[in-house]
């Protein structure tokens, strides 16, 4: 006889079960209607924006509460902010087209796979290339650059350049020069 699947609880509460839900409608027709309202649909939603942020429309955040951005961030087209975990993102950096930050994960050690939500902290001045990747816990130092494609599962110091899957660091013959 097989054991049935042990138990699983929602780590979300009511609350905010119901404000994820407002969010996913209301939310997002004002969001598509009103490009301007952005951040402060964002702020309204327990996140932050800066000033002069520009938020693609078609960028998807399921948790606006865990999304704290400095100013002149700029999100492209089809970004995915999965902030499970607080998201960090500090002034001037860019987010390409389809890159992805992927605050969560689940404790594969544990049958029940919980839901962790460790947090992702980009510094200022970064860029995250179209289409990267950027996993839990991840911390990426002011003005790292994450090639596009890449697959970051390990913080990065101030400065990194960075490709690849999983991604290293660039070297001076991979720049070109």
């Amino acid at each position: 006889m097989v054991a049935p699947a042990p138990a699983r609880r929602s780590v979300w509460t009511t609350r905010e079960k119901v404000v994820r839900m407002v969010w996913a409608t209301v939310g997002r027709l004002a969001w598509v209607c009103v490009p301007r309202a952005r951040g402060a649909l964002l702020r309204a939603f327990g996140g932050s924006a800066g000033r002069g942020c520009e938020l693609a429309r078609s960028v998807e955040i399921l948790i606006p509460w865990n999304v704290h951005l400095g100013s002149g961030v700029r999100v492209g087209e089809r970004v995915i902010l999965y902030g499970l975990g607080p998201i960090r993102i500090g002034d001037g950096t860019v987010i390409d087209y389809r890159a992805h930050l992927c605050a969560g994960t689940h404790d594969m050690s544990d049958s029940r796979f919980p839901l962790v939500k460790p947090p992702i902290t980009v510094g200022r001045g970064c860029f995250i290339g179209l289409d990267a990747y950027v996993g839990p816990e991840v911390v990426l130092g002011d003005g790292c650059v994450v090639w596009p494609r890449a697959a970051v599962f390990k913080s990065q110091p101030a400065g990194a350049e960075v490709r690849g899957n999983p991604a290293r660091p660039v070297s001076a013959e991979g720049r070109g020069g």
